[in-house]
C-alpha cells in the first residue's frame, strides 16, 4: 500500500493534482505516467537500519481524527501537526509533551491557518521560535507556498510568504515538503513535478541557506545530498536532527512500490550525507518523519484503517 501524506494540491494548467494514498496498492496515475516506468533497473542490495524498534502509536489526549505530519520541536516540548480533509481545509494544531508517547491536545496554531479551502500543514520550528509550514493560500499567484514567522505562546506573529530561490516559478512544480534547521541557517525541501498524475515525475531534496532573511540555494552545498537523491524514485519529507549529522527522508521507491523511510548520516556538517540506510521496522508503512533532539525518539505518521495517527519508534 502506498502512504501519500504530504496531500498537497498541486496547480497544474486548469487542474488540481495531488500526492494520495492508493489503498488499494494499484499502480495506476490519472493521466501521467505509471509507477512501473520509472523502475530503469534493479540497483545494489540497501543498507539496513536496525537501531530503531518497538512501534507505538502517540496517544493526543483530547484529538480525535486524522493526525499528520508530525514535527517534535528541538526542546521537545510540543508536538506540531497537521489534520486531513481531501479538498481542502487541512489545518495545523500542536499538542504538549506529557513523555515520548503521550500528548495533551491545546488547539489550532493561531494566527498560521488560512482560509477554510487552503492546505496548511507540513510543520518545522528552529530552536529560536522562527515557525514554518506549507501553505497554498497565495499558489496562484507566485508559486511560494512555504510561509514563516514568530512562534509564541500558541500563535505565529509577522506571518509571511518565506522569500529565496528555492523555488520553481512553472506551473506543475510545488514544494511539497520544507524543514528548518535547529539553528535556523538551512532549509531541507523538496521540489515536486507535475504533469497530469496523482504521483509526480520527480521529486528530490535540495538544501537552501539564510541569508539576510532570504534562503537561497547555496552552490558549495550542491554535493551534500548526491547519495540522497536518485533518478528513479522521489525523495521527499525531509527531516535534519539537531546536530545536522543524520538526515530521515521518505523514498517512494517505483520498483518496491512502496513508501519507505531511510535515515543517511555524515561526521561533520562540512561533508555529504553518506548512503542511506532504510529503516527496516518501518519498511513501507510509514511516512513524514520527525527526530527528537537525543536522536532517540522518531515520530512518523501512518494510516491505522481510514485515519491517518501519529506513531513513534525508539533508538
Amino acid at each position: 500500500m502506498l502512504y501519500r501524506v504530504t496531500f498537497f494540491f498541486v496547480l497544474f494548467l486548469a487542474g488540481v493534482f495531488y500526492w494520495q494514498c492508493v489503498g488499494d496498492n494499484k499502480k495506476e496515475t490519472a493521466g501521467g505516467a505509471s509507477l512501473s516506468a520509472r523502475c530503469v533497473g534493479e540497483r545494489g542490495p540497501e543498507k539496513i537500519n536496525e537501531e530503531f524498534s518497538d512501534p507505538e502509536k502517540v496517544t493526543i489526549r483530547g484529538y480525535s481524527g486524522h493526525a499528520m505530519d508530525p514535527f517534535i520541536t528541538r526542546d521537545g516540548n510540543y508536538l506540531f501537526f497537521n489534520t486531513y480533509k481531501e479538498g481542502g481545509d487541512t489545518r495545523l494544531y500542536y499538542a504538549r509533551k506529557i513523555n515520548d508517547a503521550t500528548f495533551t491536545f491545546i488547539g489550532e496554531i493561531q494566527g498560521a491557518n488560512g482560509k477554510a479551502s487552503n492546505f496548511d500543514a507540513v510543520p518545522s520550528m528552529d530552536s529560536e521560535g522562527r515557525f514554518y509550514f506549507l501553505s497554498t493560500r497565495n499558489y496562484y499567484r507566485d508559486y511560494n507556498n512555504v510561509y514563516s514567522g514568530n512562534f509564541l505562546e500558541g500563535r505565529v506573529y509577522d506571518l509571511d510568504a518565506q522569500p529565496g530561490n528555492f523555488y520553481r516559478s512553472t506551473p506543475g512544480w510545488i514544494v511539497t515538503d520544507a524543514e528548518v534547521s535547529s539553528d535556523g541557517s538551512l532549509l531541507y525541501f523538496a521540489n515536486a513535478k507535475y504533469t497530469g498524475g496523482r504521483v509526480p515525475d520527480s521529486a528530490d531534496i535540495g538544501i537552501a541557506r539564510m541569508n539576510y532573511g532570504t534562503f537561497n540555494i547555496d552552490r558549495k552545498l550542491s554535493g551534500i545530498l548526491n547519495n540522497v537523491n536518485t533518478g528513479d524514485s522521489l525523495e521527499y519529507a525531509p527531516s535534519v536532527s539537531s546536530d545536522g549529522l543524520e538526515l530521515y527522508f521518505a523514498r517512494l521507491d517505483s520498483c518496491a512500490g512502496s513508501s519507505r523511510l531511510f535515515l543517511a548520516r555524515r561526521n561533520s556538517i562540512v561533508e555529504p550525507f553518506g548512503e542511506p540506510e532504510r529503516i527496516a521496522v518501518l519498511d513501507g508503512q510509514a511516512e513524514s518523519p520527525s527526530i527528537s533532539q537525543d536522536k532517540k525518539t522518531l515520530y512518523y505518521h501512518t494510516r491505522d484503517d481510514d485515519v491517518y495517527a501519529i506513531y513513534k519508534v525508539s533508538r
